[in-house]
């Protein structure tokens, strides 16, 4: 059963990893889609819910540092001194959103089908 909810977190781990791979564009429709049509934290919160459970955990192979590095840039970004890079404008146009892409598609590309 156990192996039943890691593949299942896995799975919507890899879902959250994926929408920080989308261009601002879609980021920013997802967004108004749930009824956030402002702020773009709930993209780093839902990576974040899992990577706490699933991705500092091993068993993530050549995803690891990349998850790792992703993980301290979203940290990084945070904090009320950063407020301006959780717009949808910032979406867009910050450079920190650009690396954040870069490194979702990175791990995303080489994360394995399984946890552990």
């Amino acid at each position: 059963m156990e192996e039943y909810y890691q593949r299942h977190k896995l799975r919507y781990f890899r879902v959250a990893l994926t929408r920080l791979t989308w261009p601002a564009e879609r980021q920013q429709a997802w967004l108004r889609e749930i009824g956030i049509p402002v702020c773009a934290d709930e993209l780093a919160l839902e990576f974040d819910d899992f990577y706490e459970d699933l991705g500092r955990s091993p068993g993530h192979g050549e995803a690891t540092p990349a998850l790792a590095e992703l993980d301290c840039l979203l940290t990084r970004m945070s904090g009320e001194v950063n407020a301006h890079l959780w717009t949808f404008d910032a979406l867009a146009a910050e450079p920190d959103w650009r690396r954040v892409r870069e490194l979702a598609t990175a791990a995303l590309a080489v994360l394995p089908d399984h946890a552990g």
